[in-house]
């Protein structure tokens, strides 16, 4: 389960994932790498709206994705 507290770089090993969050308007890469710190960070860098309710829709997403 992903948190506010979950770092970015462990997200972005995540198939499919670094797609869906573009989609939904945050990438978790910046121009030299991935982001290095937490989801909630970057989340608060980027302004986004509702975090809370961005990681509840991240993880719904993974849920109802199929793993390999």
């Amino acid at each position: 389960m992903i948190t506010l507290d979950t770092k970015v770089d462990e997200i972005v090993r995540i198939p499919g994932i670094v797609k869906y969050c573009i989609e939904k308007g945050i990438s978790l890469i910046t121009c030299s790498d991935v982001f290095p710190d937490t989801l909630g960070k970057l989340l608060e860098i980027k302004n986004a709206c509702d975090p809370d309710s961005f990681v509840k829709d991240l993880n719904d997403y993974l849920e109802s994705t199929p793993r390999k």
